[in-house]
């Protein structure tokens, strides 16, 4: 070894291309931009806050009035603690001031902005990003400025923004669901009757806290982002503020037209009409598998969540270890080996997040000059299972169990009808 120092003895280099476990980024963390008017002085305002629903002291430091205690209740409501990142905004002297603060500033990072850097800031990424109240709804028949602001949010984290509508009518739903394309974005109507804490009246509350309840407690009864979180029933929600017709069976109906429209709404257990053909608006299933995605290939929000665990995982996987090391064989395999380790545990039965996926390394894209500059590109596909959204049974009549039938009807009269010689003979006397 020529160019080894000289050593009298025994030594181990590390050499060697062992794979390195790929850990899952942790995508259930709820980002909530909220008003708290009464909270106390030790939350801050206008940065990322982190806190458990559990945390009983932190929860009461918060308050009991603005949009922030009804995020906490109805996430809770759905039978689980979650980790959730507040941006806590200040009340303005009006609607429009109080979304001027929630809209905040990208270059500030304050408001709805201040969520996107809270992986630094308190440790804990948010991955299903929502402001109740103040993005239902378009603002001067133009898209709602704090849903567009938070979109941005959501776009540039790989995180989910659940949106209510806020529309009186699906009309209205529809026209709001115009202003949306990103695969990043969960839209829902309409809102959900609730009896708020200490109230004695039934009112209309934005329904993204409970969704965003719902995907948490999928992800932790599955063990991952990779389950829609469609009909699941939805706790802590006695209707919903307007009536939507469904029929099991049929595909003319307002549930159905919502969802083919990229709208999650909720169903009732069971179909009710009323006289004079009226719905109960007694709907408390969540109903909706699809984002607000133009393209075909990113419309199902499970395969949405699924490929931004895995570019997450690995962005964040392969840097403490694989980079600035010396490119060999060795260190090219151990990246690749890595990978399809990761791939192979996420399409084990026991996971199923994924079809199928591999690792692989094109000659073509790695040139002599961009190997030089220290640059390596290592690809890999994956396809995601999407979720059984269109189950579908086809009826056949079939002429041929006649077959079936006058077999069995000959087996029956060979047993009941038989007659020996005997018999026959008896008769005959």
């Amino acid at each position: 070894m020529p160019t080894s120092d000289f050593n009298h003895g025994t030594r181990v280099l590390r050499l060697g291309d062992d794979a390195r476990p790929i850990e899952v980024a942790d995508q259930s963390n709820i980002g909530a931009v909220v008003t708290a008017p009464d909270a106390d002085l030790s939350i801050p305002r206008d940065e990322p806050f982190h806190f458990f629903t559990h945390d009983t002291e932190t929860v009461a430091k918060l308050g009991a009035t603005g949009t922030v205690r009804d995020v906490i209740n109805l996430v809770k409501a759905q039978g689980i603690e979650a980790s959730i990142v507040l941006s806590v905004v200040e009340e303005g002297a009006d609607i429009d001031a109080t979304r001027t603060k929630l809209m905040g500033s990208a270059a500030s990072m304050t408001g709805v902005h201040a969520l996107s850097y809270a992986l630094g800031h308190v440790g804990k990424e948010p991955d299903i990003l929502i402001c109740p109240g103040f993005v239902a709804g378009r603002v001067d028949n133009a898209k709602n400025p704090v849903a567009d602001a938070l979109e941005q949010v959501g776009d540039k984290l790989m995180a989910i923004s659940v949106f209510d509508t806020g529309g009186p009518t699906k009309e209205d739903s529809l026209e709001y669901r115009a202003d949306f394309a990103s695969r990043f974005t969960y839209l829902v109507d309409p809102y959900v009757r609730v009896l708020p804490e200490g109230g004695t009246e039934i009112v209309a509350k934005p329904a993204s806290p409970v969704v965003a309840g719902l995907m948490v407690k999928k992800d932790k009864e599955k063990g991952g982002v990779y389950w829609s979180p469609s009909n699941q029933e939805a706790h802590g929600v006695l209707g919903i503020a307007r009536p939507v017709s469904f029929f099991d069976g049929e595909i003319d109906h307002e549930a159905n037209y919502l969802n083919e429209n990229g709208i999650a709404t909720f169903i009732p257990a069971k179909v009710v009409q009323q006289a004079g053909g009226a719905y109960s608006a007694n709907g408390r299933i969540l109903w909706g598998n699809r984002t607000a995605s133009l393209d075909p290939l990113w419309v199902f929000i499970n395969v949405v969540r699924t490929r931004a665990s895995i570019e997450k995982s690995m962005v964040r996987s392969f840097r403490p270890w694989a980079n600035d090391q010396n490119i060999s064989p060795q260190h090219v395999i151990s990246v690749m080996r890595s990978t399809q380790n990761f791939l192979d545990e996420l399409k084990a039965p026991s996971v199923g997040a994924i079809l199928g996926g591999e690792v692989f390394w094109d000659r073509e894209v790695n040139t002599n000059s961009s190997l030089r500059l220290g640059k390596l590109r290592v690809d890999f596909d994956a396809e995601e299972a999407p979720p059984l959204e269109d189950l579908i049974f086809g009826s056949r009549r079939n002429e041929a169990y006649f077959n079936d039938l006058a077999t069995a009807i000959n087996e029956r009269i060979a047993v009941s009808f038989e007659r020996t010689v005997d018999d026959y003979l008896s008769l005959a006397a």
